[in-house]
């Protein structure tokens, strides 16, 4: 299998109506919709646990879930990226009682009709939305405020926490990718 460390951040390929929506909204253009933190190793049975924030907010769960998703992994660009991981995902489990953002959705529409009524339209840089952090996490959000937690943000202060933010990351050389495919391929 794989060899993943604590913190490396899986990106699952989006599909249907989000994943178009996604794509033709923001820039720089990502394909990539659902993150995701690697927690441990499960050597039993030869898997890792993940933490991941879905509908019901963060929750546990197992990479296998997802060993046929076209994904990519990242990893921070630092020497210390196996210690800072660690400490981002500790600093993710303080969140395990936040709730899913629902309501990041309903702001993104009225910052997005902003921009419109001003004849600014898509494709559109995460900075041009309107964001101010809260209590509630959207997976991006998730991954974002574990690593912004122990002072190595993936996304700037302020800024819309869209999926396109990892690829501007990555563009940056803040995070690498370690990682491309589906996890039967291993």
């Amino acid at each position: 299998m794989l060899e993943l460390r604590p913190g490396d951040i899986v990106a699952e390929r989006g599909k249907g109506i989000n994943a178009w929506f996604n794509r033709k909204v923001f820039v720089p253009h990502t394909d990539r919709l659902h993150f995701f933190l690697i927690d441990s190793f499960i050597e039993d049975d030869n898997d890792y646990s993940i933490l991941e924030s879905i509908g019901k907010g963060i929750t546990v769960g197992r990479l296998s879930w997802y060993k046929l998703e076209d994904m990519e992994i990242y990893r921070l660009n630092d020497p210390e990226c196996e210690e800072i991981g660690r400490k981002a995902v500790a600093a993710l489990s303080k969140h395990g009682r936040a709730r899913y953002d629902y309501f990041l959705l309903i702001r993104f529409f009225l910052s997005a009709l902003r921009l419109i009524l001003t004849l600014k339209f898509p494709p559109w840089k995460p900075s041009q939305l309107a964001y101010v952090r809260d209590t509630h996490l959207l997976c991006v959000e998730a991954v974002d405020e574990a690593y912004r937690a122990v002072n190595k943000p993936i996304i700037r202060e302020s800024v819309f926490p869209a999926p396109a933010m990892f690829k501007e990351a990555l563009a940056d050389g803040r995070l690498v990718m370690i990682f491309k495919g589906t996890l039967e391929t291993v």
